[in-house]
């Protein structure tokens, strides 16, 4: 799942603590996090009639989902720096209303390139709007209030995760206006219009803290170290494996090399960069991130395969597909609202256990789908669904408390900066999932799945599936190995 939020603020010195009235308030917030993990969630399940409508190819659909999470991994910390040093409420309303002008231009793309490119502006607009919903949640609501706002936040992206699938196929299946998927991208800007009325009325003018210089040229050879990694694995497979995809790997090496560079030269010289140097070379947290990068690829790969065998192969509509998806969105929130308190009870094991939970889901996946599926597509789907929901439930035990036992493992005074660094890399794992799992997909089913979906029968989207499953689980098993080694967080 993705994570909507950091702790930059506290960083940046926002202004302190102000009596709200309460409710009207926190509602303009949570719209602007529902809305976040919405657009994300909700674009998946549309992906096979964005697919078809404009005529794209697969690897285009893996672009239009990943273009908004990298620049959204970009911008997390700029637009956390933004806030503090321009105030939270200013920078959170400028988010919102960018946010539903990018959804409303989104809606109106006349082909596949150039919705890649608005979505580029969709997720800039969120690393604008998202940082500052939990800096607002620290600095104007009042202590007593906070668990109630913090509680409502948590809730709102277990809801999100839940709704997205069923409001995506609810809005493909009603086809409202002739709008088709264009509807999932509309549906931001009503919410979006209200929630920045509501929070330029409610919420208190956040004092701007000291401004930090942004650091341009780590925010640029951040971009570029992404975007040479994922752009060739995902034009890689539909373009043949050209030459020059292995000077883009190369490429996004030696940008990671030279970011390396500057931003120890950035912290030598006093100034803040976006990623501490010293952060890295805490075994803690270096493991950590690893375990971030295993946790999430394969979290959020599965979710694109899923919509397009479901669709595609099934030929459920989507709203049987969005469904489909339930026992999986279920399984993740309520685990993911039991997960912190189990975690204060038991410790990190409960993280190893709900990695083992995902192993094990993705094993009775791959055992229910061997012999093929059952003789209709919905008892296919059904057949599938004690499966995903163990596996949901395992990844929500893991990613409810997995920030915050990596950041156990760092001084509180670098909080905010690793908060910032781990869901960076969150952001970055999901579209490199997207990548890695679509490109694998296509290639063990042999075609562009919905070139496959008029020849093909169901079992070879279910073999497919099958064999990306196995990465799963091997992904799972490194997740699990890799949290043991973390060091045991304080008491």
């Amino acid at each position: 799942m993705i994570v909507l939020g950091d702790v930059t603020g506290a960083e940046t010195g926002a202004g302190g603590s102000v009596r709200l009235p309460g409710r009207g308030a926190q509602a303009a917030l949570l719209a602007a996090t529902f809305m976040g993990i919405l657009d994300v969630l909700i674009v998946n399940v549309a992906a096979p009639s964005i697919q078809r409508d404009l005529r794209a190819g697969f690897s285009d659909i893996q672009l239009v989902i990943s273009a908004y999470v990298l620049a959204y991994a970009v911008g997390l910390t700029t637009g956390g720096r933004l806030g503090g040093a321009y105030g939270h409420k200013r920078v959170f309303v400028t988010g919102l209303l960018a946010f539903a002008a990018m959804s409303t231009a989104c809606a109106a793309a006349p082909n596949v390139d150039v919705l890649v490119v608005l979505r580029i502006g969709q997720g800039l607009a969120a690393a604008l709007m998202l940082p500052q919903v939990l800096a607002l949640i620290q600095t104007v609501f009042p202590p007593e209030e906070r668990p109630r706002a913090l509680a409502g936040y948590g809730a709102t992206l277990g809801l999100g995760a839940i709704a997205g699938q069923l409001l995506g196929g609810l809005l493909l299946d009603l086809d409202v206006l002739g709008l088709g998927w264009r509807s999932v991208f509309l549906v931001n800007v009503p919410v979006g219009l209200v929630a920045a009325a509501g929070a330029a009325v409610l919420l208190p003018a956040s004092r701007p803290g000291p401004r930090q210089r942004l650091d341009v040229p780590g925010l640029l050879l951040t971009a570029l170290a992404m975007t040479l990694l994922v752009y060739p694995l995902i034009r890689g497979q539909a373009s043949g494996w050209p030459p020059w995809i292995w000077p883009s790997f190369a490429g996004s090496v030696l940008a990671l090399a030279a970011l390396w560079r500057v931003e120890r030269r950035c912290a030598e010289a006093g100034g803040s960069p976006l990623v501490r140097p010293a952060l890295l070379r805490k075994r803690g947290f270096s493991l950590g991130l690893a375990v971030v990068v295993a946790f999430y690829s394969g979290n959020y790969g599965l979710f694109l395969l899923l919509a397009y065998v479901f669709q595609e192969g099934m030929h459920l509509s989507p709203l049987g597909s969005g469904t489909a998806f339930l026992p999986l969105g279920v399984g993740f929130a309520a685990a993911s609202m039991a997960g912190r308190k189990l975690v204060a009870r038991h410790g990190e094991n409960v993280l190893v256990a709900g990695a083992g939970a995902m192993a094990a889901g993705y094993l009775v996946l791959i055992v229910t789908l061997l012999p093929g599926p059952a003789s209709t597509a919905p008892l296919a789907a059904l057949a599938m669904a004690p499966a995903l929901l163990v596996a949901g439930a395992g990844g929500g035990l893991v990613a409810a408390p997995l920030v915050g036992s990596i950041l156990a493992t760092v001084p509180a005074e670098d909080a905010g900066a690793g908060s910032a660094v781990l869901l960076t890399v969150n952001q970055a794992a999901i579209s490199l999932g997207v990548a890695v799992f679509g490109t694998l997909f296509v290639a063990l089913l042999g075609a562009d799945p919905q070139d496959a979906a008029a020849s093909m029968p169901v079992t070879d989207f279910t073999e497919a599936l099958i064999g990306c499953s196995w990465l799963l689980v091997a992904l799972a098993v490194v997740t699990g190995l890799l949290i043991r080694r973390l060091p045991r967080r304080a008491r």
